[in-house]
């Protein structure tokens, strides 16, 4: 008897989303630890090796942002249309031989071509939209659930991934540790991959692991009664989609541009840069539990002022971290990048619970090639001015204002009404 007809309690039975979801938050605890946010430990040794300029270096990152925003869009079809586990397959193997021919850079243009072109073009596949895409599909009434989960293991993996690479950077240099990070991602891709299944119809399940008997009982609640399947069109349609994306992009672009400095920013500020890098994974342990539990909050309380608070409180951080001079004050500004850091699961939750899972790989890619550009141009300015200034002030005091503006969007964008008779 196939499981979509089995009429025994739910909960008996064992759900393969629950293995889904820990597949993609391995993949998603490795990809970022690796590939997004440890390659910020590496800042200041390539930009010394390779002898270029802080704007330089931050144009690399930004960009590799940048061409992953492009790829989004044409990922997040593919995974709506086609499934997502050759995305991850073949996404994970592209990113990590992208990373060992990056351990072998000699020059600037190596970095372009091998970290902002092969790197971004595969961890697009191997990481978002398509993790979200995936965990989306297999959960509804879960999806608070599901999603805390997922955007944790992200923040996780930067958190427990970080100090090892500044110590791997330490003991046995930046190349090597670069090298090491591409096998490991790429043998990690193929596991994942063998586990992930792209929704649960394609099992006979239900999502959430409801057996016909409780798809009729299921409790009642905003995630499953009346369940919006909105199209893209009509998603596009709808000014909702428009305030979370200018939140998303200024949440996103901003505090990129930060993160990326933020190394620099402190040893700009006095701090030694080891500490520096562990102040680092400071921000994203801290912001472990926070996207945990925002996440799950979002089942429950506005998710539109828990966007609001997480983006004024990174405001005022800002301008304390701008207004207040020495060391000590960089505890109290890396506290508020990190609860702009915990917002994120509560972020593309809203997408889902908006929007509903039909076209969400879609919507997801569209908000990230539209938030890549302005991660490209932030950090490039941010880069440019401290060149220009040798200071990061200017950089602290355009941030400040932007983080409120971010907030302010997302405070006013209501979810819109579903109207069934719409499909």
């Amino acid at each position: 008897m196939s499981a979509n007809t089995d009429t025994g309690p739910a909960s008996a039975r064992f759900f393969y989303g629950w293995l889904v979801l820990i597949a993609a938050s391995i993949q998603g605890f490795l990809g970022v630890g690796m590939v997004i946010s440890g390659f910020l430990v590496f800042f200041l040794p390539i930009q010394s090796d390779i002898d270029i300029n802080a704007a330089s270096m931050s144009l690399v990152i930004g960009l590799a942002w940048a061409v992953s925003g492009v790829v989004a869009v044409p990922a997040g079809w593919v995974s709506d249309k086609f499934g997502t586990r050759k995305l991850v397959l073949y996404g994970g193997i592209i990113t990590g031989l992208g990373l060992i021919m990056l351990s072998y850079s000699q020059s600037y243009w190596h970095l372009l071509l091998f970290y902002s072109g092969i790197v971004s073009v595969g961890r697009v596949g191997a990481l978002s939209p398509t993790l979200l895409t995936v965990v989306n599909q297999w959960f509804v009434r879960r999806k608070p659930l599901a999603m805390a989960v997922l955007s944790t293991s992200f923040v996780a993996g930067a958190a427990s991934v970080v100090p090892i690479l500044a110590i791997g950077n330490t003991q046995i240099g930046w190349r090597l540790t670069i090298l090491s990070c591409g096998v490991i991602f790429a043998i990690v891709s193929v596991i994942v991959a063998a586990v992930l299944r792209n929704k649960p119809e394609d099992m006979g399940l239900f999502p959430d692991g409801d057996s016909v008997s409780s798809e009729a009982d299921r409790p009642v609640s905003p995630l499953t009664t009346n369940e919006p399947q909105y199209t893209v069109r009509q998603a596009l349609m709808t000014q909702a989609f428009w305030l979370l994306l200018i939140g998303l992009v200024v949440r996103v672009s901003v505090a990129d541009g930060v993160i990326i400095h933020q190394i620099p920013m402190l040893v700009w500020r006095g701090i030694e840069e080891q500490t520096a890098a562990y102040y680092l994974s400071f921000m994203f342990l801290i912001a472990i539990p926070l996207r945990f539990g925002l996440g799950i909050m979002g089942g429950y309380v506005s998710i539109r002022l828990i966007l609001f608070t997480g983006m004024a409180v990174g405001s005022i951080a800002t301008a304390l971290m701008y207004m207040i001079a020495g060391t000590e004050i960089a505890i109290v500004f890396v506290l508020g990048l990190a609860i702009v850091e915990g917002i994120a699961t509560t972020n593309w939750l809203a997408v889902g619970q908006y929007f509903g899972r039909r076209h969400f790989g879609t919507l997801v890619g569209i908000m990230t090639i539209s938030h890549c550009f302005g991660s490209l141009i932030f950090p490039y300015i941010s880069g440019w001015i401290f060149d220009a200034t040798q200071s990061y002030d200017l950089v602290l005091l355009i941030t400040a204002p932007l983080f409120m503006f971010g907030g302010l969007a997302f405070l006013m964008a209501k979810k819109p009404v579903w109207n069934r008779q719409e499909r």
